[in-house]
């Protein structure tokens, strides 16, 4: 379970910059976002009633009082002060790895540049809005929606409240918004020449069905070679997993591997996976479906190189580091600070790649 006093912390950080009357997020929401039970979360309405903070109302809701007499707020002692500014970290709650690392290095970099943050969870648009109308106006908001689908009415409600917004990932190109990020279809590329370099006659790309930029641009470069002269006749129709990281996602794609027939015959597979977590996890679950790596199927993983439990030493993985995607968010806002009429753009990450040892030669390989 999670800890009631992070809910309390963040409720009342809320109440102070809350206009009167303005809704609190509902029961079920702070339930499922700070993972707490109904009577965890009605201990701490009831002590922030008593503190005067906020006010229920039978049949209407719970409601903020304004705060008018609370202490300023981080976000306000910045602004005021002119010693830094307040930037929003705006989440959903289900993080993988990679969005975790990137949070906690933007967070030390602000905090090193002399700025505040508050991390605020959303479970779904809808609350997105009503947490983003609890809220005074901030300095910059970095969105980092996991290839959920962002609204224009939400996107409209964090421009409400501030001028400066950086979406962590490939997302938006000629809006008002800097996005910083990164698309697979030049990993893509990568991996299918290593593995076709290596001997492979049959190569197949497994990745989730969930669309979104960055992934759309990886399927468009592999179906653009499959009619490539000398090398389409090796790609296969690419797998379509219906699940994201990390819903059962490893497992998902064995089955799709075991259900196309990937991973037996004589003709050895060569193997692009976007989204595996745990390459430990991973490689068990490939063996327990009877294949061995790289014996019988050899794989390139698509993901982050500065992630040890992605590849686990155990995967070869063309990709990007999830600390220069941060770094680079944290200097587009910088930028974006300093020069803030230059045209808004999307940058992309250059890409990285991390031997390992699960590709076997199969052309020149005396052992093979």
């Amino acid at each position: 379970m999670g800890d009631p006093n992070r809910l309390q912390t963040y409720l009342r950080k809320l109440s102070m910059g809350a206009a009167a009357g303005e809704k609190l997020p509902t029961f079920r929401q702070l339930m499922q976002d700070f993972s707490l039970s109904q009577s965890a979360v009605q201990r701490v309405f009831e002590a922030l009633r008593a503190e005067g903070l906020i006010v229920s109302q039978v049949g209407r809701g719970t409601f903020f009082t304004g705060g008018a007499e609370a202490p300023a707020s981080d976000f306000e002692r910045s602004r005021n002060s002119g010693t830094g500014r307040s930037v929003i970290l705006l989440r959903r709650p289900l993080q993988n790895q990679r969005g975790r690392l990137v949070l906690d290095r933007l967070q030390q970099a602000l905090s090193n540049h002399g700025d505040v943050t508050l991390e605020v969870a959303y479970s779904d648009p809808d609350h997105a809005r009503q947490v983003l109308q609890t809220l005074p106006r901030f300095d910059a908001c970095i969105v980092q929606n996991s290839f959920d689908i962002m609204p224009i009415d939400m996107i409209a409600a964090i421009r409400r409240r501030t001028d400066t917004v950086i979406v962590d990932g490939a997302w938006l190109v000629g809006t008002d918004i800097d996005a910083v990020g990164f698309e697979w279809g030049e990993p893509v590329e990568r991996a299918v020449q290593l593995l076709a370099e290596t001997g492979h006659e049959r190569i197949v790309l497994a990745t989730t069905a969930n669309a979104f930029l960055a992934n759309e641009m990886g399927l468009h470069r592999y179906r653009s070679m499959r009619s490539r002269p000398g090398i389409g006749d090796r790609l296969s129709q690419e797998l379509r997993i219906p699940h994201l990281p990390p819903q059962a996602y490893e497992e998902a794609v064995v089955a799709a591997l075991v259900e196309a027939g990937m991973l037996e015959g004589a003709q050895r597979t060569g193997l692009i996976v976007w989204g595996i977590e745990s390459g430990q996890r991973f490689k068990t679950l490939l063996q327990r479906a009877g294949a061995r790596v790289p014996e019988d199927v050899s794989v390139v993983l698509l993901g982050r190189t500065d992630i040890a439990e992605e590849s686990a030493g155990l995967f070869h993985t063309i990709g990007y580091r999830a600390e220069q995607q941060a770094d680079a968010v944290f200097a587009r806002l910088l930028d974006r600070w300093e020069r803030p009429n230059r045209p808004f753009e999307l940058g992309l990450l250059p890409v990285e790649e991390l031997a390992g040892p699960s590709i076997k030669i199969t052309t020149g390989d005396p052992a093979g």
